[in-house]
C-alpha cells in the first residue's frame, strides 16, 4: 500500500510515515471530499478520534485547523508525533482512549471525525461520541465506516432523542467506505 500524502495546505504533497500495523488510512478520495465539504467552514478546532495513521487529522492541521489527534496505540501515537514534527504541523497528539477524550471535552470542537477499527461495534461507538457532545453548536460530526453499515438509520431513535433527527444526517459513499455527517445545532 502506498503511503498516504497530505492533499492540500502547508504540507501539500508530503508523505506520511504510517505505523507498521493496525491502521487503515482513510482513502484520498474520501479525505478530499471530506475537506471539500469543510472548505468554507471557519478553521477552528478539529478532533480526530481513533487517529491511526493521522491521514485525516494531519490533513486538517495542514489546512489550518487546530487539530487534536487521539490514538490509543503507543507506537501509532509516536508515529503521529513524528509526522507532525517533520511536517511542522501544529497538532496535539494524545495517546488516550478516544471515548474518554470525547467525554472530557464537551462543546470544544467545530469538527469531530472518527474512523474506529471496523471490527468494533461502530454504531455504539458513534452514538457514544454524539452523546458525549464534543462538537459545539453549529459544528459537525463526520463518521467513516463501511458502506454496508447504516448505523444512523439503525440508531435513528437514539439520535433523535439527542437532538439529531435523520433529516439533518447525510451519507456519502466512497468506494467501500461511507461518510456519515451529522450537523450539530
Amino acid at each position: 500500500m502506498a503511503k498516504p500524502r497530505i492533499l492540500a495546505g502547508s504540507a501539500k504533497g508530503r508523505t506520511l510515515e504510517t505505523p507498521d500495523r493496525g491502521t487503515r488510512p482513510s482513502p484520498s478520495r474520501l479525505r478530499e471530499a471530506l475537506f471539500d465539504a469543510l472548505q468554507f467552514r471557519e478553521r477552528g478546532r478539529f478532533l480526530d478520534l481513533y487517529a491511526g495513521s493521522g491521514a485525516v487529522g494531519l490533513e486538517a492541521a495542514s489546512r489550518g485547523f487546530r487539530a487534536t489527534l487521539v490514538e490509543l496505540d503507543r507506537a501509532a501515537a509516536a508515529v503521529l508525533r513524528r509526522n507532525a514534527r517533520r511536517l511542522r504541523l501544529d497538532a496535539e497528539v494524545l495517546q488516550a482512549d478516544a471515548l474518554t477524550i470525547a467525554r472530557a471535552r464537551p462543546g470544544r470542537y467545530e469538527v469531530v471525525f472518527a474512523a474506529p477499527p471496523y471490527a468494533l461495534d461502530l454504531a455504539t461507538i458513534f452514538l457514544e461520541i454524539v452523546r458525549a457532545a464534543p462538537v459545539k453548536a453549529g459544528g459537525v460530526y463526520l463518521f467513516q465506516h463501511p458502506t454496508s453499515l447504516d448505523w444512523a438509520s439503525e440508531r435513528a431513535h437514539d439520535l433523535a432523542e439527542l437532538g439529531h433527527p435523520l433529516e439533518r444526517i447525510s451519507r456519502r459513499r466512497y468506494g467501500s467506505n461511507q461518510l456519515t455527517r451529522i450537523a450539530a445545532e
